[in-house]
């Protein structure tokens, strides 16, 4: 099939809405699999001084389906969680979990034990598998759902397998070491294929929630592969324009270029970690590369060493790269494409992107965990002649503007951007109240952001409806973080809100009044310890105001951000110019 063929679109009914389609894209996850050359020696994936191809990580993930089949009755429809850092040990347990039909729960693993706890009761989970740092999180929330440990990153050889087995020993009665098991096991099954239906669920991503607890939002198989296939065309056109300053066709690049090498900052329990990064990426047979933590100097010398071709990640990442004095000593020239997402790409940072990396594509776009990954995409010489756009709507994807009256906006006319297509999620988990105010009567979803097309059709977001903060790429909604604040037994009243910063997009600003009599006990120190103890460490606020006196309320009697921003800034200014 040619390239041009596998883009072709089509017109489906999908849900009762008649959606735009890729016509050759798969339909379920089993069929996406079925699309991935795993009789290669190439290189999957690399962490440190682990390589596995893509022989060795399917034959590993066959003998971990086959325990999960086998000890647990993992199978179809099946809800196995599933919480761990980047890691190899992820890929193998989601590629287990999905290869059975199962649905991976794809858990936040930077929450805190409380909030893991939250999830996996709620989900009705049959299994759960972590790394050792949730497993520890989770020691102080037993439950009678059995748990399999995976070996802590950072440790080698037998001091990986006797952490596991140590962790897993303390964390319930059930849990078992996820190593020892497929060292146990040894040889893995090969059943057939799964039956499944495009419409059945393939996976749950967590949104944080504005009512203060993270919601499980319910992706689809056709949802989840159109998304992949979308991240494919992305590919495509990225690889078009690449093929158009040589003068060459795309087959000739394509025959001629190295495999594609992805460095994966994203967490895997966001879209764009295990769409964009993972599913991608195998559908390109691509290297991907993981890094425990970001690390500017460790960054650079893996896109050097390991020739990385993509680095797709949050506008932080990129500035501290540019703005690194160690970026001339290191070969930057195998990368091709640069993008950023999860935030706007502040003033100047295009500026610097182009001159530091002269052979990558630069490019951004938009989308959601309920959207399964992007809804709206730019790359190259549109991106840098619209800079401040989120993109070109996709082809699969439909848009309309609402105003405030609830009419349709026109070219220019800013409302909330609704949203429809095959990859919208099918619902919030166990929420039917939510799901139904998440979709209008047409079944656009409410984005919860403010914007416009233009008359060139680039979309552009002014704002978000959603009371919530994106710092370093990550989602904070402060309803969330407001609840925790107000269990505090000290506290009577509490607002979080973003505050601008140089380096983060934003940060997270805590106000809080004491009780009286509590006014000398509350410190900004116990207060953060506070929060820390049931969210995220992301999550807790970067700055804390104590305050006397009650916080302003508007005439519905909440409390009135507004009021509280206008005040942050004004005391801002006033310092700025002493």
């Amino acid at each position: 099939m040619s390239i041009e063929r596998q883009f072709e679109l089509g017109d489906e009914v999908v849900r009762g809405v008649r959606c735009r389609v890729f016509r050759h894209a798969p339909r379920s996850m089993p069929e996406l699999f079925g699309k991935v050359s795993w009789d290669s020696d190439a290189a999957f994936l690399v962490y440190g001084s682990r390589r596995v191809t893509y022989r060795d990580a399917w034959k590993q993930a066959g003998i971990l389906a086959s325990v999960l089949e086998g000890r647990y009755r993992v199978g179809v429809g099946t809800r196995v969680g599933l919480a761990m850092r980047n890691m190899p040990e992820w890929v193998m347990s989601f590629l287990a979990i999905a290869r059975l039909g199962a649905v991976p729960v794809v858990l936040n693993s930077r929450s805190a034990g409380e909030e893991l706890a939250h999830a996996r009761d709620t989900m009705g989970v049959s299994l759960i598998i972590v790394d050792g740092r949730c497993g520890r999180e989770l020691i102080s929330y037993p439950s009678s759902t059995p748990t399999l440990v995976a070996a802590d990153a950072a440790a080698e050889g037998d001091d990986r397998v006797r952490d596991a087995q140590s962790v897993a020993a303390t964390v319930t009665a059930g849990a078992a070491s996820l190593e020892a098991l497929v060292d146990e096991t040894g040889t893995a099954v090969n059943p057939p294929a799964p039956v499944v239906s495009p419409e059945d669920p393939a996976m749950i991503l967590f949104t944080s929630g504005t009512t203060g607890r993270a919601k499980g939002a319910v992706l689809s198989h056709f949802g989840t592969c159109s998304s992949v296939w979308t991240n494919h065309y992305a590919g495509y056109l990225i690889a078009e324009r690449m093929a158009a300053r040589f003068g060459i066709t795309v087959e000739q690049l394509l025959a001629h270029a190295p495999q594609p090498a992805l460095l994966l900052m994203f967490p895997l329990f966001h879209t764009s970690g295990v769409h964009t990064g993972l599913l991608a990426n195998l559908m390109r047979g691509g290297k991907i590369v993981l890094m425990r933590r970001w690390d500017v100097p460790t960054a650079l010398t893996l896109i050097e060493r390991e020739k990385i071709t993509q680095f797709p990640c949050v506008p932080t990442m990129l500035w501290d790269l540019v703005r690194s004095p160690e970026l001339s000593r290191f070969d930057m020239s195998s990368l091709t494409s640069v993008s950023a997402g999860g935030q706007a790409l502040q003033s100047g940072l295009l500026a610097e992107i182009t001159r530091a990396f002269p052979r990558a594509i630069p490019g951004t776009g938009f989308g959601m965990t309920e959207t399964t990954g992007a809804v709206a995409m730019c790359v190259g010489e549109d991106f840098l002649a619209h800079p401040g756009t989120a993109g070109r709507i996709l082809p699969t994807t439909e848009v309309r503007i609402r105003r405030d009256d609830g009419q349709v906006a026109g070219n220019g006319e800013t409302g909330e951007i609704c949203l429809r297509g095959v990859s919208n999620m099918l619902e919030y988990w166990g929420e039917p109240e939510e799901t139904a105010r998440a979709f209008d009567e047409d079944g656009f979803m409410h984005s919860g952001d403010i914007g416009y097309i233009d008359a060139e059709g680039y979309l552009y977001i002014v704002d978000r409806k959603k009371d919530m903060v994106i710092s370093a790429g990550e989602n904070i909604y402060c309803a969330e973080v407001e609840r925790v604040l107000l269990s505090h037994p000290d506290l009577i009243e509490a607002a979080a809100f973003g505050i601008p910063d140089p380096r983060l997009g934003e940060r997270l600003l805590a106000i809080v009044v004491p009780r009286p009599g509590a006014v000398a006990s509350v410190t900004p120190q116990a207060i953060r310890e506070h929060v820390a103890a049931h969210l995220a460490a992301y999550k807790v606020p970067a700055d804390i105001q104590i305050e006397a006196a009650g916080l302003p309320r508007n005439d519905l009697d909440k409390v009135d951000k507004n009021r509280l921003r206008d005040r942050y800034r004004t005391a801002s200014t006033k310092a700025g110019a002493a």
